[in-house]
């Protein structure tokens, strides 16, 4: 007999990025800061089939680690809730108006300095996305897979294997971003998903003996 979820069934969870989207740009333009949208709601624009698409609940920009006290002392004084984040950067909420935007710019002692990462990222953004009204620059594919990988974590190298499948990414130009910024660990890791995904630039690894 066939079951149906019937009363026991779960709302998923949703996050709409547009009153979010709108507070961060009209803070950015306001202070003529440059920052660029990174994070899983940048994964959503480069992978056309939204079942790829995993819930994120907020909107993440990067900034650069100069701007960032500027940034937290202009909402600070608005009278806006702002909160630290360990990763570098800092969270700011209105829950009134539905806004929770991350400013980062992964400057972080505890779990490791990503700013010059960011920093290129920013300067090296070119696209722009548009989320209804609002027009913001997006982080470059490489840089983004770059920083799915640096922070080790499972669902964002899940993230990378996904942007990698699509077969949009200049694997020359992540490879050399990857080296620049994240050092041999980075490389090994790039490599390995490389591998692991079967992608046609993967470098095949020797058996021990093989000359």
């Amino acid at each position: 007999m066939s079951k149906t979820a019937g009363n026991n069934s779960k709302t998923l969870p949703k996050f709409d990025p547009v009153p979010s989207a709108k507070f961060a740009c009209e803070v950015l333009n306001e202070l003529k800061i440059d920052g660029i949208l990174i994070g899983r709601l940048a994964v959503w624009m480069y992978l056309p089939d939204t079942s790829e698409h995993a819930y994120t609940k907020d909107f993440d920009v990067a900034v650069s680690k100069k701007n960032r006290l500027e940034i937290a002392k202009y909402l600070t004084n608005r009278g806006y809730e702002v909160r630290e984040l360990t990763i570098g950067g800092f969270n700011a909420r209105i829950s009134e108006k539905d806004v929770n935007v991350d400013f980062i710019d992964r400057y972080s002692e505890e779990v490791g300095n990503l700013s010059d990462l960011f920093g290129d990222a920013i300067s090296q953004a070119h696209e722009t996305v548009r989320i209804e009204e609002t027009e913001l620059k997006i982080v470059s594919v490489e840089h983004l897979i770059a920083m799915k990988l640096a922070t080790t974590e499972k669902k964002d190298e899940d993230d990378a294997k996904k942007l990698l499948k699509e077969d949009r990414t200049d694997i020359g130009r992540l490879r050399k971003i990857t080296r620049q910024f994240l050092g041999n660990f980075g490389i090994v890791s790039l490599e390995r998903v490389l591998l692991e995904i079967g992608h046609k630039e993967a470098r095949q690894r020797k058996k021990y003996g093989d000359s």
